[in-house]
């Protein structure tokens, strides 16, 4: 009995500090009072619709745009997705045991086709890679495209990676920018130079430390189809 009173009281001290949650809630400083000081939040609401969905978005995207949405909802289907590009860099690199730098020339091609999508559409970000992503010794020649979106400040990235690089060994001696990954970063609307036509994904703005900013030539062409 003694416990028993005891949780009772427990209890019952505690309600004073509960906080409610309605859908709408009157006692809006949480006081446990409706008060003249409640009506501060109803006031704040007055006039405003409550309780509707918010208005649907009828924003009409290029067709860029339009094809990376409708690959995260799952109105299109990405079938694969093929990249072949060339890049060129001249750099300063240093011989083992020389002092002095010697200038280099280097050129590499490569390309993928890509038709494995391991996360993608229901609204949200999507990556289609290959070939063997993720059996090595497959990996260090694989490539990857990917595109992800900030929910919070409405950002949006695109990625490209190619493991080549890494392959080739030219990730960490200064060449293309010491990188395997050259992302583009964006908002709405996209950059008018960014776009989709029969040749495919067209993108430009990389920077230095970007493989992509070496390019002589950048292939991005996806395959896809409405779904049903």
């Amino acid at each position: 009995m003694t416990l028993i009173a005891l949780v009772v009281a427990v209890t019952a001290g505690a309600q004073g500090t509960t906080i409610h949650e309605y859908p709408w809630n009157p006692d809006w400083n949480n006081d446990n009072y409706i008060g003249s000081q409640d009506l501060t939040g109803f006031l704040s609401a007055f006039g405003s619709e409550f309780g509707n969905p918010p208005e649907p978005c009828d924003y009409d995207g290029t067709p860029l745009e339009n094809f990376i949405n409708g690959v995260s909802d799952g109105s299109i289907v990405l079938d694969s997705m093929f990249i072949e590009y060339e890049i060129l860099d001249i750099h300063e690199t240093y011989l083992f045991g020389c002092p002095d730098p010697v200038s280099d020339t280097i050129i590499i091609a490569n390309s993928a086709m890509m038709s494995y999508m391991p996360y993608g559409g229901n609204g949200g970000p999507w990556k289609i890679v290959g070939p063997d992503a993720f059996n090595h010794p497959g990996f260090n020649t694989s490539m990857e495209f990917a595109i992800h979106m900030n929910i919070q400040n409405g950002t949006y990235n695109i990625e490209i990676e190619s493991n080549y690089l890494q392959a080739s060994g030219y990730q960490w001696d200064g060449f293309f920018g010491g990188s395997v990954e050259s992302d583009l970063n964006y908002t709405l609307p996209m950059d008018p130079d960014w776009s989709l036509d029969e040749n495919g994904i067209h993108l430009s703005g990389w920077n230095p430390n970007d493989w992509a900013y070496y390019a002589t030539y950048l292939h991005i062409l996806p395959y896809w189809h409405y779904a049903e």
